[in-house]
């Protein structure tokens, strides 16, 4: 059986690949619709690459059960389910759906995590 960790670490790294696809998502779409706020549309793209890239050192923190990765995970998918639920009020219902599972089962496997104490390393 996988632990808790790995678990946790897979999840993660499953966020950043969703936060990936959502900024070549935005940016296909900015490219090919008229756009009127290209300067909110790049923030939102360097956003999501940057929360995607912090989801990765967040997935490494699982796996060597060290502390670093648990806060910002937990952070990080507490914004998700309030992005989710956003999602869905504007109408990208399986796109808040698919946020909202993921951001939840992560969250619980992050809070499940019990990293290593000092003793234990």
């Amino acid at each position: 059986m996988k632990s808790i960790h790995k678990i946790a670490a897979s999840l993660v790294w499953g966020e950043a690949v969703f936060l990936l696809v959502i900024a070549m998502y935005l940016l296909i779409r900015g490219l090919t619709s008229e756009l009127t706020e290209g300067d909110a549309l790049f923030a939102e793209v360097i956003f999501a690459l940057i929360g995607a890239a912090g989801l990765f050192i967040a997935g490494r923190g699982f796996m060597a059960q060290r502390y670093y990765g648990r806060g910002a995970t937990v952070l990080a998918n507490l914004i998700a389910l309030g992005v989710a639920y956003y999602m869905i009020d504007g109408g990208r219902l399986w796109w808040g759906i698919s946020l909202g599972a993921l951001a939840l089962a992560t969250l619980v496997a992050a809070l499940s995590a019990i990293p290593k104490s000092r003793g234990e390393r």
